[in-house]
């Protein structure tokens, strides 16, 4: 094949490999707007393909069925919250307060306005799917930072906080309410004290504070 061939075949593949993406991005999307619109039901194949305005012949080029979609979806939606934690925690001055920030950064999924959308049709059939190892990037990311806090049990301590922390977030998603700011206080204190019960709490929090402070001194010098 010469060089002028190959460069013909590449740009087809290349064109092809867009659209492809494209496709897929409208599947997901439009899966996302059914799941949510019929949660806590499962999404039919039929409704996301017409939302989608594509084939079912397009749908079943890419997924195997109906759980293969809803899986991918889950996994996307995972990606984005542990990307949105992981930003979060990065601004913390330590591990315990990094914790603290994966925790209010959990139940922001539901405060948040701008992610209520997709967390609510993610976390409801996150519940209910039998894959629980959909989730294992935001446990990983919380685990670290228990290590790093020096937990005698770090594999208790982050099962212990991702349990609490997840149950508390699909009771409000059931429930279609928010969580309190002195519950998120109190949630934080008892996880806290799950990794380490002789941690002053009230340190972690003047410490987080400090490290807010100094953000945004550093961004006042630098505008």
């Amino acid at each position: 094949m010469n060089s002028r061939v190959a460069a013909a075949v590449e740009r087809a593949l290349d064109l092809r490999q867009r659209e492809a993406t494209e496709e897929v991005e409208r599947i997901l999307e439009s899966a996302l707007v059914v799941m949510e619109r019929v949660a806590p039901a499962p999404p039919r194949v039929s409704d996301i393909v017409e939302q989608a305005g594509t084939s079912n012949a397009a749908f079943y080029r890419y997924f195997s069925g109906k759980d293969d979609l809803i899986l991918a979806v889950m996994e996307r939606g995972i990606g984005l919250v542990a990307s949105y934690l992981e930003h979060q925690m990065e601004k913390e001055p330590t591990p315990m307060a990094a914790v603290a920030a994966w925790i209010e950064g959990t139940l922001a999924q539901i405060s948040d306005p701008r992610l209520t959308s997709m967390s609510r049709a993610v976390v409801t059939h996150l519940a209910a799917h039998k894959d629980t190892e959909v989730a294992e990037p935001l446990r990983e990311l919380l685990f670290e930072h228990v290590v790093a806090a020096d937990c005698p049990a770090p594999e208790h301590a982050a099962d212990a906080v991702f349990a609490t922390a997840m149950g508390t977030l699909r009771r409000h998603v059931a429930a279609a309410t928010q969580p309190t700011q002195p519950e998120i206080d109190y949630l934080v204190s008892f996880c806290l004290k799950a990794i380490d019960p002789d941690v002053p709490t009230s340190k972690v929090t003047r410490s987080r504070i400090a490290g807010v402070r100094q953000r945004r001194r550093r961004v006042k010098a630098n505008p």
